[in-house]
């Protein structure tokens, strides 16, 4: 890994206050990039903005609304403006829904989907035009929800499902101009979010831990580090793909009394 491999480039992260969107943002502008952060929060993008400042890197901060159009048009064009162009585009913004179909409300439905998968599709949509300028790429981070099924997710896997098939779309449709298209699926890095989450539910965390053989949950850097290496050159013949980055996760299943034979 090189201090200037994104030297001279720009990219846009969305949910960039916290986790994931936040690590991506600080490794990016790591690596000699500009990095602009977005997020709904504006104190946790400054935030951000200041704590890359301060390493020495090169960033912008701005208030992003994913569920507002208008907020994505006109963000997109401030970006464009402030740092001259888009090279990369990390769509990490996203929230989660504890419940099945029958429990879910209809507005609950339509607010996971609009900042799940609507908003990528309209990030996409918006910086496209930038992104054809410079043979750019499309980062999405979806998740393991969107692969295997997630009990009382319904809502949550639906969008993040769709997002590993609009991955695979963008990209048949856009290689042609030079831009690539793919997707990190995490299986739940260790964010402000996910810890609340496991906090609120008594013995949640030990019973996550024990479906990963690695034995511990991502940190968010780990999963920053295989979604810059898809924006990168190094993935310059990398487009369509879904990189599961999950401890194993999704490997398969294992049953604890064979593994006492001897």
């Amino acid at each position: 890994m090189r201090n200037d491999e994104f030297l001279g480039k720009v990219a846009l992260i969305t949910g960039a206050g916290a986790g994931i969107g936040r690590a991506i943002a600080r490794q990016w502008a790591g690596r000699g990039g500009t990095a602009i952060a977005t997020d709904i929060d504006a104190e946790a993008v400054e935030k951000v903005r200041q704590e890359i400042e301060a390493e020495g890197g090169s960033a912008f901060g701005m208030t992003i609304d994913v569920h507002d159009l208008g907020q994505i048009r006109t963000g997109i064009a401030e970006a464009v403006e402030l740092a001259g162009g888009i090279d990369a585009l990390f769509n990490v913004a996203g929230t989660n829904l504890a419940k099945n179909v029958e429990e879910t409300e209809d507005e609950e439905w339509h607010r996971i989907l609009d900042v799940n998968l609507t908003s990528v599709y309209r990030c996409s949509k918006y910086a496209l035009p930038e992104l054809k300028k410079r043979r750019g790429a499309i980062v999405n981070i979806s998740s393991i929800a969107g692969l295997i099924g997630e009990g009382r997710c319904a809502a949550y896997s639906a969008s993040k499902g769709g997002v590993v098939l609009l991955t695979r779309n963008m990209a048949m449709d856009f290689a042609g101009d030079g831009v690539r298209v793919n997707a990190i699926c995490p299986a739940g890095a260790r964010t402000p979010r996910t810890e609340g989450y496991m906090r609120s539910v008594p013995g949640l965390e030990q019973e996550m831990l024990k479906l990963r053989p690695i034995g511990r949950f991502a940190e968010p850097e780990e999963i920053a580090r295989p979604a810059l290496f898809l924006a990168s050159d190094d993935a310059s013949y990398i487009t369509g793909s879904i990189l599961v980055v999950d401890g194993g996760l999704t490997a398969g299943f294992r049953v604890p009394v064979l593994d006492k034979l001897k």
